[in-house]
């Protein structure tokens, strides 16, 4: 639950010079502008005040495009938590926000559960935070949609070949849906998911080409993926431990 607030921000280029009159001034301004010897980039200063005003032609900034807020203090839809124990680990994804509860999407269980927001601070203060802004999906979100490729042939042969929609199908069933910023600068998610399912790809290639004698496989090439056991403990069973 995030709340928004009116800002009046400005720009500024703040120049001293001789002249005749203000209009030489103005128009001298002006020219050193287009001529590009003055521009926002390199002398401009941006200034930021509450706006008490009404009134409309508001712009609506990207949430966290800052990358400034604090996911312990102030959680979001998108914010996980990477919870581990040992050689364990399960993901904690927030799903929606009340005034003292997170409710969380546990990845192994595969369950919505709920924690008082001081438990999911401490959480945050012991375990490894990933803000929605720092463009990491979740691993068993990762998991699925490499998995559904495969499930659907896409993974080897001619077909092989990331889908989009597939790809923002399950993005969208885990809350990832993305505003008019991201659809126009593209999709961080999507994007993180499509490299994840080629890293595969190219691995099968790889993996097929080595039994073949056609070329060595790469040994640097990687997957995204991260298989999760059944029987694994929930966040609740590792948070015990400590």
């Amino acid at each position: 639950m995030s709340i928004q607030r009116k800002f009046k921000v400005s720009t500024t280029i703040t120049q001293y010079m001789w002249a005749s009159s203000r209009d030489d001034a103005e128009k001298y301004q002006e020219e050193l502008i287009r001529k590009g010897k003055l521009d926002a980039l390199r002398h401009g200063v941006t200034d930021v005040k509450f706006c008490f005003v009404g009134g409309e032609n508001f712009l609506e900034a990207p949430e966290d495009i800052s990358k400034t807020r604090n996911p312990a203090d102030e959680p979001r839809r998108g914010d996980w938590l990477e919870i581990g124990h040992d050689d364990v680990k399960t993901c904690a994804l927030v799903r929606r926000l009340t005034r003292r509860k997170v409710y969380y999407y546990e990845g192994i269980s595969r369950t919505e559960r709920s924690v008082d927001r001081e438990q999911w601070k401490r959480w945050a203060d012991l375990y490894d935070m990933h803000p929605s802004y720092d463009g990491v999906v979740p691993p068993f979100i990762v998991n699925e949609a490499v998995e559904e490729h495969e499930k659907r042939g896409m993974l080897k042969g001619i077909s092989a070949t990331p889908d989009s929609s597939l790809i923002l199908e399950i993005l969208d069933k885990y809350g990832y849906v993305p505003d008019e910023y991201e659809v126009e600068n593209g999709y961080w998610a999507e994007i993180y998911i499509d490299q994840a399912v080629s890293e595969r790809i190219m691995a099968n290639q790889s993996d097929s080409s080595k039994a073949t004698g056609t070329y060595d496989a790469d040994p640097e090439s990687g997957d995204f993926s991260v298989g999760f056991s059944e029987e694994l403990p929930t966040v609740d069973d590792l948070d015990m431990k400590f």
